[in-house]
Parts: structure tokens; C-alpha cells; sequence
């Protein structure tokens, strides 16, 4: 006995849309996560969930980091970059640089509350 074809179509239930999401979100990103090690590749992974959440996983420091180099690296190098293009580059290196900074604050914030309190 073989395996039956799955037919691939939207679920239509979205409580078991929701379900289906959170089953197979740990083992997209484990699939994720093995490509990267295993073939050395760069990979970065951004989902939303039915119910709008984000997930992400990158393979470098930052999603940032993937996504600056995937639009320097164009397949169609254009010689005046689109405004669109421009905006979204402003954005990524602004959204990484909030990140690092949020980072060292947590790091600082923990430095502080652990000179305070003495165990």
C-alpha cells in the first residue's frame, strides 16, 4: 500500500489552521537551521502565523544582515536603485541598528539590577 496524495489547498478551520502552524513551525525553522550548518549557505526565515505573530530565525547575527545582502547582491543590478529599494535598505540598517542598541541596554539594565542586588 502506497501513501495517498495530499491534496495541498487552505485549511479552512481556523482553529486547526492555527494548530497545523504551531506543529510545523518548530521543524521549518529545524530545517532551517540544518541547511545553514550543513551547506554553509546564509539563510534567513521570517513567518507570520494566522494569527499575525512573527517568527524569524537567521542563520547570521541579524535578519538584518541577510536581507542588506540579498539586495546588494540583485540578480538585476539596475543603475539608479528604485525609491522603494532605498527606503527599504534606510529601514533594514535602522531596524538593525535599534536591535543592537536595545541589546546593549538589556545587557546594562542586567549589569545594574546584578550590582544592586547582592546574593
Amino acid at each position: 500500500m502506497g501513501r495517498n496524495k495530499i491534496v495541498m489547498k487552505k485549511i479552512e478551520d481556523s482553529t486547526s489552521r492555527k494548530q497545523f502552524y504551531s506543529n510545523r513551525k518548530d521543524s521549518i525553522v529545524k530545517k532551517s537551521n540544518e541547511l545553514a550548518v550543513v551547506c554553509g549557505t546564509d539563510v534567513g526565515l521570517l513567518m507570520f502565523s494566522p494569527s499575525g505573530q512573527l517568527t524569524t530565525y537567521s542563520s547570521k547575527e541579524s535578519i538584518e544582515d541577510i536581507m542588506i545582502e540579498a539586495m546588494n547582491k540583485s540578480v538585476n543590478p539596475r543603475p539608479i536603485p528604485n525609491l522603494n529599494e532605498q527606503l527599504l535598505m534606510q529601514s533594514l540598517k535602522q531596524s538593525k541598528s535599534e536591535g543592537q542598541m536595545v541589546g546593549k541596554i538589556a545587557m546594562y539594565d542586567t549589569l545594574l539590577w546584578d550590582s544592586v542586588y547582592v546574593y
